[in-house]
């Protein structure tokens, strides 16, 4: 079995005693003005030895740390005039770890500070192209006014789920000088539950905009911005071909259409095309609409494709009007649904075998459209679907002959507007891969997510892969960690979608840490091997059963190095097999420093509350070595259908440090399947109570196994005892004697089977075999009747009457 080994430097040793498990709560102000120098607040637990703040995308600047509390961190910021605008992930790393992933957003707009008006005080006056950060009590509403003139644009949106701070429904309304509503907006298409509202302002004059929760209840945090940008609902076309200039049509109902022209940018990361919404790619790209020099706050969706574009061009809403399109496949099909009832038809050619991935891209677009695709030839339909596998449409297509075929798009209520956008491509079945770090628990995807590595210590991290259209076994290696860490790992077979990886760092590694990736690549001698990265999404808005609302995506995984723990763990060495239908003791080992007394609980390392484990290995939950212990005892047992292979296994152990809750792994082990020692059949065995019989078993012998086994037969009714008996390798046949107390149980007992215990390379291991054997105990016979004679008067016998003749 191949192995990898990743090495990364060493260097110093010094000891600390840090805070174990950082927290971060949230990230104060929510959002900061591009090409500024900012005072960050980082609120949470345990941040008093905090060392750096790792932002996942350029453009930020640390220029000082200050105010280390536990509490609570602040850093002084420098955002560069070239930082991206919208969300931004962030975490702070300390001495004893690195904290879960927050957000906070970057805008174009200077952001004015709230200042809540008192009793018969003027509403706060904000100037245009201003964000101000404020919440909204239970049953109110906040009010401010603009000043605006005729034949200006008029634009307030919202940010609130999208802070990623809790379950806030916004809605807000634009109102003129005489209090009548211009714009308002609750839900909408582009922001989900974040809303804006947009309008030309009729003449000069004081506007006011209100913003409260929908339902009047309360909002925890929301940031408006308040300016003359456009708030566009769409773009036309949905996508454009890498490296070629694009002129896109920004779709705004409120103010009116108009065109930006952007040279669409090349692919930056190795992230999964698959179209779900909840799921970006590195397909997807914002554009910033800019109009009149003011550049809007959010983002509209664009894709970005190695093929061209084909636009529609009307008439096209049937078979018979729609023109062929002479390029040939792959293409990415753009159009609008422009009005009730409109569909669409696009005519192309096609080659026999070619195969596509038709993926239609609508709402993930968020466009209104609900939509509905067909493959037609000039017959018949060939393929289709509305929105079985997600929000818009897909199949898998392949070319039955050569020819011209159709496309249709319409929307599922044969609804439509002007922002109706859609995007088809027919995407090339090409191969891509993916990791990622599966949930520990339910509605909980924070947890170890990040490799937290102490000196001296071990770590575990079970990742997962996102294959498509290839196969083969997939090397897992470290790109880019910081100095002293060390990967341990198998491949990842073909047939396996997760694997467990355990990271060890020198007991004198710096103490750092850094964003970097894992990749996977695929096991093979052939030029450019299949290859991919992290994606990793983090919910940050969630109801329970009611599902995410809301989450985001890094393509960069944690990593740091802490100072020393006061424990470590490893597994005893596994002298003996795990065979088939037994059972095998794991010895776990605690390494502790001088005064240190916690439990430690270990596991097998945890999948969303389900072991990585192969099919048919089982263990406990968990075990606990006691505090005043340094061992326990973890049992593990294999089916008669587990796989017959060597696996790699590590245990992960956890406990209170400092108040924070620290862990550490064991080495990776390998623990071995192998087939069963030995199998049995029973031939039925009958007795009568109070009366010995024998059971016999039949034996294959499939392992050999070293000196003498013991056997004993197990599932015995009440009232039924046997004796344990020797066995060998040699043997064929086992006969144990049973007993049976008179008032034993009755009836045939299919409960038996055998359970052999060996010692093999002084470790204990047991086997079950020759289940469902069968004993049966009838009652004994009743005694035989016998007629008593007659009794006379005076108690002698009463002689016989003869009979007439």
């Amino acid at each position: 079995m191949k192995r990898t080994l990743c090495f990364l430097g060493l260097v110093g040793f010094v000891v600390h005693l840090m805070a174990i498990d950082p927290r971060l709560s949230s990230v104060s102000p929510p959002g900061f003005q591009v090409g500024t120098e900012v005072e960050m607040t980082f609120r949470g637990s345990r941040l008093d030895d905090a060392e750096e703040i790792l932002f996942y995308k350029k453009g930020f600047e640390v220029l000082s740390i200050e105010e280390k509390k536990a509490a609570s961190v602040k850093a002084k910021v420098k955002i560069t005039a070239d930082c991206p605008l919208g969300e931004h992930p962030v975490r702070v790393r300390t001495k004893g770890g690195v904290t879960e992933i927050k957000t906070f957003y970057v805008g174009p707009f200077q952001v004015v500070s709230r200042v809540k008006p008192k009793a018969g005080e003027p509403q706060q006056k904000l100037p245009l192209n201003s964000t101000v950060a404020s919440s909204v009590p239970n049953e109110s509403q906040e009010v401010f006014t603009v000043e605006a003139k005729k034949g200006q644009r008029l634009s307030a949106e919202v940010e609130s789920m999208r802070l990623g701070r809790g379950f806030y429904d916004p809605y807000i309304e634009i109102l003129d000088t005489k209090g009548f509503i211009l714009s308002r907006s609750d839900d909408t298409k582009l922001f989900i539950q974040d809303c804006y509202a947009s309008a030309i302002v009729p003449e000069d004059g004081t506007y006011t905009i209100k913003v409260r929760e929908t339902s009047y209840g309360a909002i925890g945090l929301y940031r408006m911005h308040v300016g003359t940008f456009a708030r566009p609902t769409a773009v036309y076309p949905g996508g454009g071909q890498v490296g070629k200039d694009l002129e896109v049509k920004f779709i705004d109902q409120a103010t009116g259409d108009f065109t930006q022209m952007l040279k669409v940018p090349q692919p930056v990361s190795f992230r999964l095309t698959d179209g779900r919404m909840d799921e970006p790619n590195f397909r997807d790209f914002g554009i910033f609409a800019k109009r009149d020099g003011v550049v809007a706050p959010s983002w509209n969706r664009l894709r970005i494709s190695d093929f061209p574009n084909a636009n529609e061009v009307e008439p096209n809403n049937s078979r018979a009007e729609t023109k062929l399109i002479e390029a040939d496949l792959p293409l990415a099909f753009n159009g609008i649904i422009g009005e009730p009832r409109d569909e669409d038809w696009f005519k192309f050619k096609a080659k026999k075998g070619q195969r596509f991935a038709v993926r239609l891209y609508g709402r993930k677009l968020r466009s209104p459209l609900d939509s509905v695709m067909y493959i037609y030839d000039a017959t018949k339909r060939l393929a289709s679907n509305d929105d079985s596998g997600g929000p818009d449409s897909y199949f898998a297509w392949t070319v039955p002959a050569d020819g011209e075929y159709y496309l249709q798009v319409r929307d599922h209520l044969y609804n439509g507007g002007p922002d109706y956008v859609y995007r088809v491509e027919f995407q090339p079945l090409t191969p891509s891969v993916s990791l990622y770090v599966p949930d520990v628990s339910r509605y909980n995807t924070h947890t170890r997510k990040s490799v937290v590595v102490a000196r001296g210590n071990r770590f575990p991290l079970v990742v997962r892969t996102r294959r498509n259209n290839f196969s083969g076994a997939l090397k897992i290696a470290a790109k880019d960690f910081p100095e002293g860490i060390t990967l341990h790992c198998d491949e990842m077979a073909s047939n396996k979608s997760a694997l467990t990886l355990v990271f060890e760092a020198a007991a004198d590694a710096p103490i750092a840490g850094k964003l970097t990736d894992l990749t996977a690549t695929l096991s093979t001698d052939k030029p450019d091997p299949v290859s991919g990265g992290v994606l990793q999404n983090y919910d940050l808005v969630q109801q329970g059963n009611n599902g995410v609302y809301y989450r985001t995506w890094v393509d960069q995984l944690a990593v740091v190095v802490t100072e020393e723990l006061p424990y470590k763990i490893r597994i005893e060495e596994i002298r003996a097999p795990l065979v088939q239908s037994g059972t095998l003791p794991i010895k776990v080992i605690a390494e502790r420093q001088e005064g240190f007394k916690g439990a430690i609980n270990v596991r097998l390392q945890m999948d969303q509350g389900f072991a990585t484990r192969p099919p048919g290995l089982s263990c406990p939950s968990s075990i606990t070595i006691a505090a005043s212990k340094n061992e326990a005892t973890y049992n593990f047992s294999a089916s008669s259908g587990a796989e017959v292979r060597t696996h790699q296994i590590a245990l992960i152990g956890s406990s209170s440090v400092k108040g924070g809750t620290s862990y550490v792994s064991t080495q990776l082990t390998p623990l071995e399947i192998k087939d069963e020692f030995v199998t049995g059949s029973m031939a039925l065995a009958k007795t009568t109570q109070g009366y010995p019989t024998q059971v016999k078993v039949a034996l294959t012998q499939k392992v050999e196994f070293p000196g003498k086994a013991t056997v004993e037969l197990v599932g015995l009714p009440s009232g039924a005892k046997s004796t344990t008996v020797e066995m060998t390798k040699d043997m064929k046949e086992l006969v144990f004697p049973v007993t049976t107390e008179p008032g034993a149980k009755t009836g045939l007992h299919r409960t038996l089977f055998c359970r052999m215990t060996v010692n093999y390379s002084d470790t204990t291991l047991t086997q079950s075999f020759g289940g469902r054997g069968s004993l049966r105990i009838d009652p004994p016979p009743a005694p035989p009747t016998i007629k008593k004679p007659s009794v006379g008067e005076l108690g002698q016998i009463a002689p016989k009457t003869e009979e007439k003749k």
